[in-house]
């Protein structure tokens, strides 16, 4: 996925706010930085990043999200985009 702002332009995305997915988009654009292993740990700092700042999303919002994401993604992104989703439903069980 190009780092732009594009994907935050879907009309699906009207309803969220636009600090969710400001948050979101310099997510993505550290997360270009990692890979393989090196990706846990900087998800588990994002995540207390997002604490601290109040973030939190709906199951309803990245249910929204997700989608539109993968719409601007490249295939390898979309992989990425699989394995980090797994691996969250799989240490939410």
């Amino acid at each position: 996925m190009s780092i732009t702002t594009d994907w935050m332009q879907d009309p699906a995305l009207t309803t969220i706010p636009i600090q969710k997915l400001q948050f979101l988009q310099t997510m993505l654009f550290e997360s270009q930085k990692y890979s393989g292993k090196e990706m846990l740990p900087f998800f588990m700092s994002l995540a207390m990043k997002a604490k601290k700042q109040s973030i939190t999303y709906s199951e309803d919002e990245i249910n929204t999200i997700i989608p539109v994401l993968k719409k601007f993604a490249s295939e390898d992104e979309i992989a990425k985009m699989n394995q980090v989703i797994k691996m969250f439903k799989q240490r939410n069980k």
